[in-house]
């Protein structure tokens, strides 16, 4: 085998490689997309259901939870999971230190004793 059949058959390697690298992402991307889908109709539908509660719903309330309920049932037929995403935690900050709430850190040196009288200015610069 000559030295360009072996840079050939490389090249047909890598360019295998690229493109199933290629379709993995474009499967990631599908999925993530129709993550953000189902998680949008969720929050509609808890909208709806909310505003039930309340008394405010709109008139088309119904046919929109009806058309909603669809969506989310044709999804999850084509395999995507419908579930509530859980939020994401609050990270602490490096060194596990959690701020409080509170006064500030940062001291604060106290007035200076009140006499009643204003002192007197001298008439020298500072540093004379």
């Amino acid at each position: 085998m000559g030295f360009m059949d072996k840079v050939k058959a490389q090249a047909t390697v890598l360019a295998d490689k690229a493109q199933t690298g290629v379709q993995q992402g474009q499967s990631k991307l599908a999925e993530l997309q129709s993550g953000k889908q189902v998680d949008h109709l969720l929050r509609d539908l808890g909208a709806h259901v909310f505003l039930g509660e309340r008394g405010r719903a709109p008139e088309d309330s119904e046919s929109e939870v009806a058309a909603i309920v669809g969506q989310l049932d044709a999804l999850e037929a084509a395999g995507t999971p419908v579930v509530i995403t859980p939020p994401v935690p609050a990270t602490a900050p490096p060194g596990g230190a959690v701020p409080q709430p509170g006064p500030s850190a940062v001291p604060v040196a106290p007035p200076p004793p009140s006499t009643g009288t204003i002192p007197q200015s001298s008439n020298r610069l500072p540093g004379e």
